[in-house]
């Protein structure tokens, strides 16, 4: 996919034709904040918005395609630390916003992100034949193989199913909420090193 020319004749290749190289720790410093849209980019997003841009690729988030790509770019870059921008202007804000996001109650069963994930009340422990994690660490190993539904899923994803799980709205996977969300959690595994695609059941 990386090799392929898409629709303006252009390939990933055609700009870097070595990515073992030029992308040996990029996503280890993704999420970040993106001043010109006034909100944070993954992996994924960043994907879809400069491929369209350069190559005329339409990888949608969540697509197939775009799932790949964020897969292999994050594979490139396996064993890097992860280490994100905490402390830039419009950075720092969206890390605390992230922050703020993990304790509000939403859904009909009225749980937060700590709800399930903090070890004091739900985390690291089993339920419904899952184990739920803390959130250091949440961030290192994704997009991961989900074994139960033989898919893939990226963080967003993952975002989307949770809110499923306690019966809220889930948000469209571009939120600028869970860019927020996916900022914070990459904040607290900084010096973890990446190792995707991960297993999960």
């Amino acid at each position: 996919l990386f090799k392929t020319k898409q629709a303006s004749g252009s390939a990933c290749a055609t700009c870097h034709a070595d990515p073992a190289k030029a992308f040996k720790t990029w996503a280890a410093s993704m999420p970040r904040w993106e001043p010109r849209l006034g909100k944070v980019l993954g992996v994924e997003e960043f994907v879809f918005r400069h491929a369209k841009a350069t190559t005329g690729a339409n990888w949608l988030m969540e697509s197939d395609d775009n799932i790949a790509m964020a897969v292999y770019l994050r594979n490139v870059a396996n064993g890097a630390e992860i280490k994100v921008d905490v402390t830039s202007p419009g950075a720092e804000d969206a890390v605390e916003r992230g922050r703020a996001l993990m304790e509000v109650k939403v859904g009909t069963l009225n749980f937060s992100c700590r709800d399930c994930h903090d070890a004091q009340r739900g985390g690291l422990k089993w339920i419904r034949g899952q184990w739920l994690a803390e959130p250091k660490g949440q961030l290192d190993h994704f997009p991961t193989w989900r074994t139960s539904l033989n898919q893939i899923w990226d963080i967003r994803k993952r975002f989307e199913w949770c809110s499923v799980a306690i019966w809220a709205n889930e948000l469209p996977p571009d939120a600028k909420e869970y860019g927020d969300l996916e900022l914070y959690l990459a904040s607290l595994s900084a010096g973890k090193k990446l190792n995707v695609p991960g297993i999960r059941h």
